[in-house]
């Protein structure tokens, strides 16, 4: 099967797949309150600069990598890194579009936030049943 990993490195990808979901579950947070809520709050606005969204993204591409590799190489099953990539790509699509506090975003960003969290748990659930190296604890 894959690479063993010692059992500090499986604990420290299970708990970067932990913050993975995390982010990417506020990052999903992050990008339907300001579309829902900007146009009710101009003064807020400032949820909506750039460089929050590309931090937001930027932090889920290196902690979604830390986690996913090490994880791919433990486990070899390819869905988890194929729904990172599918949500990533969905993300930087949006943020590289004219789609901001349209409709759709609020679909997108959904997709796509759903796809990483999904990754991450997948992940973590392969980690735990890899017959590869000792089980790892819950």
């Amino acid at each position: 099967m894959g690479t063993p990993l010692r059992s500090g490195s499986a604990r420290v990808t299970r708990a970067l797949d932990l913050v993975g979901a995390t982010a990417s579950l506020a990052c999903v947070v992050h990008c339907a309150a300001v579309a829902l809520v900007l146009g009710l709050m101009p003064a807020m606005s400032f949820l909506a600069a750039p460089w929050i969204e590309w931090g937001f993204l930027a932090l889920s591409i290196g902690v979604g990598l830390a986690a996913l590799v090490p994880g791919f190489r433990r486990h070899r099953q390819r869905s988890p890194l194929l729904l990172f990539v599918t949500g990533i790509t969905l993300l930087i699509a949006l943020r590289l579009s004219d789609a901001h506090a349209a409709p759709s975003e609020v679909v997108v960003v959904a997709t796509a936030g759903v796809a990483l969290v999904t990754a991450h748990w997948q992940n973590r659930s392969a980690l735990q049943r890899c017959a590869c190296g000792p089980a790892p604890h819950a």
